[in-house]
C-alpha cells in the first residue's frame, strides 16, 4: 500500500467529524418547530343602499370581467416602483379576481337605480343591454411608504341589442384610489387593509361608470 493511499485512510475520520461539526454549525439559530407562514385569502366585498329603479327601466347583462394579465393570479399586487410591481404569495384572493371583481359589478348594478335588473348569462338574448369590463389597473400602489393607496381602472362597453346584433352605445373609462387605512397600533396597513382599499376603490369607479351609463341612456 503506497503512503499517500495509507495517509488518505487515516485522514478519513478527521474530515467525517469537520464535516459533521459544519453541518451542526449551520444549522445554529434554525428553529425547526417554527411553521412556515400561512397564507391568507380575501373576498372583494362591497356595500351599497339600494336605489329605487324607474319602471321603465332597461335590462342588463354583464360578460365575463376581463382583468389585465399582470392582475390576473390571485395575489394581492403591490406597485413598489414606477416600473416594479410585486405579488404576495401569502395574501391572496379567494377566488380568480376577474369573478369577484364581476360578481361586485353585477350586484352594484343591480341595487343601482339604472337598470331593472341584471339577467344571469344565459338569458343574454333577453337583455336590453350588454356591458364588457376590463380591468386595467387594480393594484396597491406602495411607491410612497407614508401613504399607501388602492388603485382601479377599468374600461367599460356598453351595447343594444338589436334584431342584427347589438350596437355600441358608449365607452366609458373610469379611475378611482382610496387610501389604504392603518389598523389601530400599525404604521402601515396589513393585507387586509389593503383588501379594503380595493373595494372602495373599485366602489368609487363604479360610482363613476353607473354616472356615465345613465348618460349615455339619456
Amino acid at each position: 500500500m503506497s503512503p499517500r493511499v495509507l495517509l488518505l485512510r487515516r485522514l478519513q475520520p478527521l474530515l467525517v467529524l469537520v464535516l459533521l461539526a459544519g453541518l451542526s454549525a449551520c444549522s445554529v439559530g434554525v428553529d425547526l418547530q417554527r411553521p412556515a407562514p400561512l397564507k391568507q385569502t380575501f373576498l372583494l366585498e362591497l356595500q351599497r343602499d339600494e336605489v329605487p329603479t324607474r319602471s321603465n327601466a332597461p335590462t342588463l347583462v354583464l360578460a365575463p370581467v376581463r382583468m389585465a394579465s399582470a392582475y390576473e393570479g390571485r395575489a394581492l399586487v403591490y406597485r413598489m416602483q414606477d416600473d416594479r410591481f410585486e405579488s404576495d404569495f401569502y395574501n391572496q384572493w379567494f377566488s380568480a379576481p376577474r369573478d369577484q371583481v364581476g360578481e361586485a359589478v353585477a350586484y352594484w348594478m343591480r341595487r343601482g337605480g339604472v337598470f331593472a335588473d341584471v339577467l344571469p348569462p344565459t338569458l343574454a338574448g333577453e337583455a336590453d343591454y350588454r356591458l364588457d369590463v376590463v380591468i386595467t389597473d387594480f393594484y396597491v400602489d406602495m411607491r410612497d411608504a407614508a401613504d399607501h393607496r388602492a388603485r382601479v381602472t377599468l374600461q367599460a362597453y356598453l351595447s343594444a341589442r338589436e334584431t342584427a346584433g347589438r350596437r355600441l352605445i358608449a365607452r366609458v373609462e373610469v379611475a378611482a384610489d382610496a387610501a389604504v387605512v392603518p389598523a389601530e397600533g400599525e404604521s402601515v396597513g396589513n393585507a387586509q387593509s389593503r383588501v379594503t382599499a380595493l373595494a372602495d376603490a373599485l366602489g368609487k369607479a363604479l360610482v363613476k361608470l353607473e354616472t356615465g351609463l345613465a348618460q349615455a341612456l339619456n
